[in-house]
């Protein structure tokens, strides 16, 4: 840090001196006679119960403030971005207002949608969710208010002095602040490969903004200047409100009418002396682990000279309520800005959102819906961002579909644990922290919902969420890394002409390179894959071309056949005109099925992945549920009236700001896309999204759309394989002739095949009953039969029983046995080798899974399972009675019989 960095004409000529704070050492810039800098842990906070500006302001009210105070100096208000940070492939969620505006604007690619501007921006971290609720200041989500500045050369607008200029203004003309209560502290700044010097604002205790002067980009250690300056800072809404209102933390200033409703609901009474005094101990401890926390319970108790214990019962329902304050604030905008609660990227914070707030209303003992708090805030909220009233009905949809399948979870959570526990106790092992996350991830079970289904103790992490959130953080999927074809150097970009004309199918070029098997064209009409469609094939002279891609900017043709490009020659290329047709149909085809599934579905129907072949296509969305048979005959409806009523489908290439202000961030169906420039492809009012593949000019030209089967890939992702045009019909002829040949053998009409089916049905499932009475009794008689002839060892009964039947029946066979408690059954058959099965009643604690390898060994064969029901089989089938021998000795043995 180089101290003329902040040695602005703003403090200069205002009088302020710049002073070392005798507790942590740094260098602020004040008009105070303080001796600290004036944040905590280095000053007490100041400002609880003694508000610092003349008025007392909602959210609502500070935020009009601080954008309307900009607007009157010269900046454009611009409306938030979305919380989900679509427009970026490195991130999920937004973190800062500057995202909005990185890449491309702080690269110059782009020019800001103002300059300077304005912002209110709704953020998310999750890097200390395990201390919201526990101080007076964590938070999920925030806004983070800001005024930017995009500094060119020979285009510069403002720098150091301006911005503090105006942050001091705002706080004492507009607040009413005394301009000796504030302090300016320097600090330096680095993050996302940029740094600069900052001035952190400092009030009260608190730091209330962050004024940061991005100049250098970094790497590796390394800085160089930037081209463009940046003004990037950072004013905390929650936390100026909370200093306007003084309350006794941030939660009651921000949550209100919300918070208070909660109150009451559990019967808990406010104690203001000690909320206060619990958030000015949390400022002056700087919280930042669980350890920290529980320093500051006992801090607080001493300080009101209470026992831990009776202060921990008096504020632990405070931060139950604070948690579900925040996490349903963050959890309406996730999902009003397209999360779809899940196991993976995105909606798995959300989910984990969903079940921390579930969990601390069971312990308020608080009834209900959580939908019925999220609708509160949404209430509340609407006011300043209408999109969530407009999405209301589908945000508490979400939740509430995610509480019924968090019941689920609790109602077969006990089982789960239970079954890990006794896994475990074999090996001598207590739950660890990597099984509390694994059955967190897998089965949704909270850490200390383990720990109360547990029969033993259960150790959670103080960071349990921070580890479980750092583990989904990662927006990427990791994938591994293809090393590119080499190329020439300094080969030109080639012209991708398919983009003009994608009905052109013959046309020459010249070679510019070949490479082996490769050709590379000065230009070319083939579509080289890309964005999940399949590139182009056809010939080129008497070659054929297999496959077509790009290496950077340069198209690069797969030949095979022998090589008759030359360098500097021209060269005739024919594409597959059947082959391109059907790709577009099935790319346009793939815009109209997303749109009808969105506007069946709701708003939260985001593309996660889409596949375009000539035969087939399919398309995957983020949902909730699989598709019933109503929403799948209403979605392929839709994209069908919308073929026939002949739309025109308009592809052009837009400036991003222009168009992302006509049409928003939805353009971003596929994922991030780079430049400048990015191609819209837009079908009337129905569909809009950036695609960098070919389409057809209408409607009309897609033909038929038909789905032909839809599953749920994955927890919040289905799937839908359709096909389009004349795959479409070939698909539909061929089903057609199968029930015809159906028709003929049911002695029907095609049109009958429906109710003659039925009643086959209906006359096999009435023998299929008969079937199973007669084998149930026989089963039955023969589990009677066997636990009275079973052998007794130490009270427990072992039946050991031979038979020539198919796996399946002994496994059934060995469910019933295992129904009588104290039993065991080690069961063989030699029906097509040896089969053996070993299962044992809930009430015992022996290892079939260890029993049943016993018996292999004397069968040459394998086997597997659980321990408590476990199979194998082997292929000497003569030696069946001598593993089922050694297995039931392993059993006596296993008991306890000498």
């Amino acid at each position: 840090m180089d101290p003329k960095d902040y040695e602005l004409e703003f403090f200069k000529s205002n009088g302020f001196q710049r002073k070392q704070c005798k507790s942590c050492g740094k260098f602020f810039w004040t008009l105070g006679d303080g001796e600290t800098c004036g944040e905590a842990p280095c000053v007490e906070y100041t400002f609880i119960g003694k508000p610092l500006f003349k008025e007392k302001l909602t959210v609502h009210e500070m935020r009009e403030s601080f954008l309307s105070f900009l607007e009157r100096e010269g900046h454009t208000r611009v409306s938030r971005y979305p919380i989900t940070a679509r427009w970026r492939d490195d991130v999920f969620f937004t973190q800062a207002s500057i995202y909005g505006f990185q890449p491309w604007v702080i690269q110059g690619v782009v020019e800001p949608p103002a300059n300077p501007l304005g912002i209110s921006q709704p953020c998310v971290r999750f890097n200390d969710i395990d201390n919201v609720g526990k101080t007076g200041s964590h938070l999920t989500m925030f806004e983070m208010m800001a005024h930017h500045v995009f500094n060119k050369k020979g285009k510069e607008v403002y720098w150091k002095d301006r911005t503090t200029e105006l942050c001091h203004k705002f706080l004492t003309e507009v607040q009413g602040l005394d301009p000796r209560l504030v302090n300016y502290s320097e600090a330096w700044w680095e993050g996302g490969g940029n740094a600069g010097p900052c001035v952190e604002v400092l009030l009260g205790g608190v730091e209330v903004a962050t004024l940061v002067f991005m100049s250098y980009a970094t790497d590796n250690g390394r800085t160089r200047p930037l081209d463009m300056q940046v003004v990037d800072t950072g004013y905390g809404l929650e936390r100026l409100t909370w200093m306007s209102q003084g309350t006794p933390s941030a939660y009651e200033a921000v949550f209100g009418p919300v918070l208070e409703r909660l109150r009451l609901s559990a019967g808990v009474k406010t104690d203001e002396r000690a909320l206060s005094e619990y958030s000015k101990v949390a400022g002056s401890l700087k919280i930042e682990t669980a350890a920290d926390v529980r320093a500051l319970r006992a801090d607080t108790a001493a300080r009101l000279g209470m026992k831990a214990e009776d202060f921990m019962r008096l504020i632990k329902p405070f931060e139950s309520i604070y948690v579900i304050c925040d996490h349903t604030r963050a959890l309406m905008f996730m999902l009003s800005d397209g999360v779809v609660p899940s196991n993976v990227r995105q909606g798995y914070f959300a989910r984990l959102l969903v079940r921390r707030s579930l969990r601390e209303m069971s312990q308020l003992g608080v009834q209900g819906k959580l939908s019925e708090i999220v609708a509160m805030q949404v209430d509340q909220f609407s006011k300043d961002f209408p999109d969530l009233k407009e999405n209301r009905d589908e945000i508490l949809k979400l939740v509430d579909v995610e509480q019924d399948k968090y019941g689920e979870t609790l109602t077969k959570g006990k089982g789960i644990v239970k079954r890990l526990e006794d896994s475990l106790a074999h090996q001598g092992k207590p739950i660890a922290v990597e099984d509390l996350i694994e059955l967190y991830d897998s089965h949704g079970l909270n850490p200390e919902v383990v720990a109360e289904f547990a029969s033993s103790e259960v150790k959670v992490p103080d960071d349990f969420y921070k580890q479980v959130a750092a583990r989904h953080a990662k927006s990427k999927d990791e994938a591994e890394v293809v090393t590119g074809t080499e190329l020439p150097k300094g080969l030109p970009p080639t012209k991708q002409l398919f983009y003009k004309d994608s009905y052109k199918y013959k046309f020459r070029a010249k070679v510019l390179a070949v490479v082996g098997d490769l050709v590379v064209l000065d230009k070319s009409y083939f579509y080289a894959e890309g964005g999940g469609q399949e590139s182009d094939t056809g010939t080129m002279k008497d070659m054929r071309v297999v496959h077509v891609d790009k290496v950077g900017n340069v198209v690069v043709h797969k030949v095979e056949g022998e090589m008759q490009a030359k360098e500097g020659k021209l060269i005739t290329c024919t594409i597959d005109e059947p082959r391109r047709r059907r790709l577009q149909r099935h790319h346009t085809a793939t815009h109209i099925i997303n749109g009808a599934a969105r506007s069946v579905l709701g708003n939260h129907i985001w593309q996660t992945g889409a596949h375009k072949a000539a035969d087939v296509a399919r398309l995957d969305i983020t949902h909730y549920a699989d598709l019933t048979p109503d929403e799948l005959e209403r979605i392929e409806t839709i994209s069908n009236e919308t073929v026939l009523k002949g739309v025109k489908v308009q592809s052009s290439f837009m400036e991003r700001n222009v168009a992302e202000k006509r049409y928003g961030f939805r353009l971003y169906q596929g994922g991030a896309v780079p430049g400048k420039e990015i191609r819209v492809v837009r079908i009337g009012d129905f569909d809009v999204e950036a695609c960098g593949g070919i389409h057809c000019k209408n409607t009309l030209e897609v033909g038929a759309i038909k789905i032909l089967q839809t599953k749920r890939i994955q927890d919040g992702v289905v799937r839908l394989e359709f096909a389009s045009g004349m795959s479409a019909v070939e698909r539909m002829m061929s089903a057609w002739d199968t029930i015809s040949d159906v028709s003929v053998k049911l002695n029907t009409t095609p049109d009958g095949v429906g109710v003659a089916v039925d009643k086959l049905l209906a006359d096999w499932k009435d023998l299929r009953k008969d079937l199973d009475s007669v084998k149930k009794g026989l089963v039955g008689e023969t589990v009677e039969d066997l636990i009275q002839k079973a052998d007794q060892v130490k009270g427990v009964r072992v039946v050991r029983h031979m038979q020539s039947e198919d796996m399946k029946h002994l496994v059934n066979l060995a469910k019933q046995i295992i129904a009588q408690p104290k039993t065991v059954a080690v069961l063989g058959s030699d029906q097509g080798g040896a089969k053996v099965v070993v299962a044992r009643s809930q009430d015992l604690a022996l290892d079939c899974k260890a029993l049943v390898s016993q018996a292999m060994k004397v069968v040459g064969g394998s086997g597997g399972g659980k321990p408590d029901f476990a199979q194998g089989g082997g292929p000497d089938a003569s030696k069946i009675e001598q593993a089922l021998d050694s297995a039931v000795a392993a059993v006596r043995k296993a008991l306890g019989e000498e």
